[in-house]
């Protein structure tokens, strides 16, 4: 959210065991926030369930597809029902598979401070809600992510197109059908299917979810992520939640349930689009081209044609304002294309404005996309990344609404991860900030994901550098979700995942530009540094077109492990947060440190 005002590596080749190598973890014994699923217990069972989220730490072998029979597609329950059922895919289903079984959930239970417990909700009000589904064979999947980015192996960057995706790892549809067919016998309203079908949005009243999944929904006042923001309502929960056997074990469990989205009209944008140059007090675009080395592949003709960029949005941004912000600082493109999904958009939200304008400036040339949730609750947001990287349009797709770890439970924070999966496999890159609090944040912490930190750049204008060092507040630390991938074994003694990745500019001290309701603020934050990086990745992509090489996809593993790709990066070793200091080498502040784009554009394989 928005803050106001190299060594050398050999790559080792880690394929036999991948499903023993990047686990999830349950339970870790640093997990002691009290921000949990009301049910943290094991994620269902069988071949469809997602990695169970407590006790020891599993392996992803068994835990989604079939572990033990490693060739094949496996699902659990009744095949589709035929003869007297006719099309009622509930039928058929024994009575055993209906009994009640404990699911975890995406919503939060109360903690003073964070979410404060308002009471019971009134049974009359609305929801909106999310059902995740796991990836079909998820333990195969990600054996074979880890021969795509492996650049001795026979499959390096042969991604799979969407199609083969669908076929071999995404939710049956009988399956999702089910899960629909109990939704609508309970009353509740399937509004949208996600694209790849692993996530239902449904809608109701509080009393039917209370009756449904034997809870009951309370209203907490969430602090608001954004500094200067108000408190704002959630529904939190102190129960367990079950659901039926059969619905458990085709599904990863509740994701979100939200208040009803509010309604309203867009507010029509006035005025002409003019130069407006707002000063030396704070970094434009023309900062990050030079400080971050990309002005030679600008005057070599690469600024982003060819690739795309997309960015998660909660309502729009003002395209005024940010054709405003383009002709000031001297750069020309079309405006991006919004994608609306779920309910329509009735505001104009500044993370949204934000990530629109870093990210479109950084890569003139790319075609740019925004992902537009109504609003900025769990379940637009987790919709709308999710969609981004279904539709596979952009290659590259940037969040800068993150949540700290810690303050989201743990089925929330493995959805975005079966998105990422996908992401990784049909080779989309995958940044998200990594948050303004110096802790780890969600979906950062994905193994999936590149986590994108902050740092405090001192430079001109137009980015001859001075000074960089670790942005105090730079979101970092041990994830509490997953387990050390295997590209982090040479770098962090931690047992999990840890974060940041790699980090540019996000200090307030040196702030960055935004404009927005016809004036221009400085602030600063990583939500600058992840559209921005976005960007740049738009601009490799484009130099990999050119010469006939595909898109980079999911960097994590060549960013750790290929020596060259590696030693591109700026070492920062200056500055610190409260919990770590920067180093030399990897750092958790910092990541691997500041990107050299040109460097890194050639010498990436």
């Amino acid at each position: 959210m928005p803050t106001r005002v190299g060594n050398t590596v050999a790559y080792t080749r880690r394929i036999a065991s991948w499903a023993t190598l990047l686990t999830v973890v349950g339970g870790c014994p640093n997990d002691d926030t009290g921000i949990t699923s009301a049910t943290d217990g094991g994620s269902g069972s069988g071949d469809s369930a997602t990695p169970a989220t407590d006790g020891a730490v599993p392996t992803t072998s068994g835990m989604s597809g079939s572990g033990s029979e490693p060739t094949g597609w496996q699902t659990t329950g009744t095949t589709d029902p035929v003869g007297p059922c006719g099309a009622d895919p509930l039928c058929g289903i024994p009575p055993e598979e209906h009994e009640p079984t404990p699911k975890p959930d995406g919503l939060p239970s109360p903690l003073p401070g964070v979410y404060d417990d308002q009471g019971p909700a009134p049974l009359d009000n609305g929801f909106r809600s999310l059902m995740g589904f796991p990836n079909r064979q998820r333990a195969l999947l990600e054996e074979r992510v880890v021969r795509l980015y492996d650049p001795g192996s026979p499959e390096f960057r042969k991604y799979l197109s969407v199609d083969e995706w669908m076929d071999d790892h995404a939710p049956l549809e009988s399956d999702v059908e089910i899960v629909k067919a109990w939704l609508k016998s309970r009353h509740f309203t399937v509004n949208f299917e996600a694209k790849n079908r692993l996530l239902l949005h449904f809608s109701g009243t509080v009393k039917d979810f209370n009756e449904s999944f034997a809870t009951e929904l309370h209203i907490c006042m969430r602090k608001n992520p954004l500094h200067s923001g108000d408190p704002f309502p959630v529904y939190c929960t102190l129960d367990s939640f079950t659901l039926p056997k059969f619905v458990a074990e085709r599904t990863n469990g509740l994701a979100t349930a939200d208040l009803p989205a509010e309604t309203g009209s867009l507010v029509k944008e006035v005025g002409e689009v003019i130069e407006d140059y707002p000063g030396d007090q704070a970094y434009g675009p023309p900062a990050f081209f030079g400080a971050y080395d990309m002005l030679p592949l600008f005057e070599a003709g690469y600024t982003g044609q060819g690739s795309a960029v997309g960015v998660v949005g909660a309502g729009t941004y003002h395209s005024i304002d940010l054709q405003i912000f383009w002709k000031s600082f001297g750069i020309t493109r079309a405006l991006p294309t919004r994608v609306s999904l779920m309910e329509p958009v009735f505001e104009r939200i500044t993370e949204t404005v934000l990530d629109t304008q870093w990210s479109s400036s950084l890569a003139p040339g790319a075609d740019a996309y925004v992902y537009e949730g109504p609003d900025a609750r769990n379940t637009a947001l987790l919709f709308a990344w999710n969609e981004g990287v279904g539709d596979n349009k952009v290659d590259v797709l940037s969040t800068s609404f993150a949540h700290r770890e810690d303050a989201e439970a743990k089925t929330l924070r493995h959805q975005y991860d079966e998105s990422a999966l996908m992401g990784a496999a049909i080779g989309m890159t995958l940044l998200s900030a990594s948050g303004d609090s110096a802790n780890p944040d969600t979906p950062c912490s994905s193994p999936y994901v590149t986590c994108v930190g902050g740092t405090n750049l001192e430079a001109t204008p137009d980015g001859e550098l001075h000074d960089e060092t670790a942005w105090s507040l730079s979101g970092s630390g041990q994830s509490k979700s997953f387990a050390r991938p295997y590209w982090q074994e040479g770098d962090v003694d931690s047992k999990t995942r840890s974060m940041c990745d790699l980090s540019l500019s996000s200090s307030p001290e040196n702030p960055m530009w935004m404009r927005r309701w016809t004036k221009w603020e400085a602030y600063g934050g990583t939500s600058f540094a992840s559209p921005a990086f976005a960007g740049m990745v738009a601009v490799i992509n484009s130099y990999r077109k050119a010469h006939g090489k595909p898109r980079v996809g999911f960097l994590n593993p060549l960013l750790y492990l290929h020596g060259p790709t590696r030693a591109t990066f700026r070492d920062i070793t200056e500055g610190a947060t409260k919990y770590w200091e920067a180093g030399v080498g990897w750092d958790y502040p910092t990541g691997l440190g500041a990107p050299d784009i040109a460097a890194l554009a050639e010498v990436i394989p």
